[in-house]
């Protein structure tokens, strides 16, 4: 089996502002990337992971700081696998928050199932609820590195959501 390509970017930026510091932290979490340890970022050699890195790469020189990619894989047995859990772990909280969330909107909408008794209002805020957890799943979905299979359920249990929300609605019916 061959080894996972890996993109590695190293970087030092001016302590102040601090604002600066906040901003590649944003941006490095967005695109997916873990940190190894300060001003260290690894990210897969994914379809757009190279373009990604770079920009960042650029942004961080024209804010005065200095900033190095480098296209990695592992040299150690066992290492890929490692990384590969640190992935998985920097999702699992989102992964659980949205879970418990989808969760709790699919038992509202059950325990409603008789739409007569949902007030216009309260079908609304389940709407935009409903919207907002799939924001979020699609969110993760983009970070996703390395196959999760609970959000295959998440997502699952979002299309039942849907379905109570439009009366039997189908899976078809879902997407945005």
């Amino acid at each position: 089996m061959a080894n996972q390509s890996w993109w590695l970017l190293v970087y030092k930026i001016p302590s102040e502002p601090s604002r600066l510091r906040a901003a590649i932290w944003r941006e490095v979490h967005r695109m997916g990337a873990i940190y190894l340890q300060d001003g260290v970022c690894l990210l897969p050699d994914a379809l757009d992971g190279e373009l990604g890195i770079d920009a960042l790469r650029e942004r961080i020189v024209h804010m005065g700081g200095k900033a190095w990619t480098f296209r990695a894989t592992s040299a150690a047995l066992g290492q890929d696998q490692e990384l590969e859990s640190l992935f998985r772990a920097s999702l699992a909280e989102e992964v659980a928050d949205l879970r418990d969330g989808v969760l709790a909107l699919c038992r509202h909408l059950e325990d409603s199932q008789d739409h007569y008794d949902l007030e216009a209002g309260d079908i609304a805020r389940s709407e935009v609820e409903l919207r907002r957890l799939r924001a979020v799943l699609q969110s993760i979905r983009c970070r996703e590195f390395f196959k999760e299979p609970l959000l295959d359920e998440i997502e699952a249990v979002l299309y039942r959501c849907h379905a109570l929300l439009t009366e039997g609605g189908t899976k078809d019916e879902v997407g945005d």
